[in-house]
């Protein structure tokens, strides 16, 4: 008995630490958990990717972040806000039919969760810094918007954007010393991935109207958006690292190459971003490195 007892101990410290490991809490697991959503819901619903992104964001939430959500920081808004970016996105197309009033409630509703982050951090600003702040958050908001509303009807171009500009929003915020909102924005990346290997593997979800209309992209520009706006202010990430990032979007749908199957539709179409990504979390790391290192 006291052999066994010891065996379950061991075996949950085992667990405990695999769990408490940010690799596993940011990319593992949630990524493995979106595939298997996906794959399960994919035949009743066309919402079937909203439920495998927010499915594993909430798995991967809890483990870093834990379950309170008070104090209402900053970042806990920004959680808060992309659950609701994806309850938004699941349900609107039942609500919002017409493709133009979508156009405006999805950076409407980024605009109104900007101010709702950062007004404190706004209202500590000189008159120069709250016009560069919120011009510069409006411009990228409306921007981002307008890209993702040019591929939302194309599977593999919209994920395959979306997985690009998490993973470098979330590579550059930990490069700039942020390890939580790195985490947070890497385990929606690793999500979206787990979701876009799943769609490779076994198929569109099931049609229905609306899926594939502007106010599907929200959870991107508003997650993208809202995370590497904190990155610039509540860590070091440089704001000038969000304007190539910006690009992945318009990169996706630039590329004029049809492939003729699905694997090969995520890898092209996702490859710009890829490749984006991972050059400016180099280059804010290498920034960051010289700024630090005395010379």
């Amino acid at each position: 008995m006291a052999a066994h007892a010891r065996c379950k101990e061991t075996q949950s410290l085992l667990m405990d630490q695999f769990l408490d490991r940010p690799e596993f809490q940011s990319a593992v697991i949630p990524f493995i958990v979106a595939m298997l959503v996906y794959a399960g819901t994919r035949k009743f619903t066309a919402a079937a990717w909203i439920c495998a992104v927010f499915a594993a964001f909430l798995v991967s939430v809890g483990l870093i972040n834990g379950t309170t959500m008070t104090p209402l920081t900053g970042t806990r808004k920004i959680i808060l806000l992309v659950f609701g970016s994806l309850i938004v996105a699941a349900l609107a197309p039942y609500l919002v039919r017409r493709i133009e009033l979508q156009r405006i409630v999805a950076p409407l509703l980024t605009i109104l969760a900007l101010l709702w982050v950062f007004w404190k951090v706004v209202a500590r600003m000189e008159i120069t810094g709250i016009v560069l702040f919120l011009g510069g958050g409006l411009a990228l908001i409306l921007w981002l918007a307008w890209a993702f509303d040019r591929i939302a009807r194309d599977d593999a171009r919209l994920h395959g954007a979306g997985l690009g500009l998490l993973l470098g929003t979330g590579l550059a915020a930990t490069a700039g010393a942020s390890a939580l909102l790195g985490q947070l924005v890497l385990a929606m990346t690793a999500a979206t991935g787990g979701m876009l290997l799943a769609w490779v593997l076994t198929g569109k979800a099931v049609k229905s109207a609306g899926f594939d209309s502007s106010i599907s992209t929200l959870p991107y520009v508003l997650g993208a958006a809202l995370f590497g706006l904190a990155a610039t202010v509540f860590a070091r990430m440089p704001w000038y690292a969000l304007i190539p990032l910006a690009l992945i979007p318009l990169a996706a749908g630039l590329v004029s190459v049809k492939p003729g199957s699905r694997f090969l539709a995520a890898l092209v179409y996702s490859l710009p971003g890829l490749v984006i990504a991972l050059a400016v979390a180099f280059w804010v790391w290498q920034a960051g490195s010289s700024n630090s290192s005395g010379y």
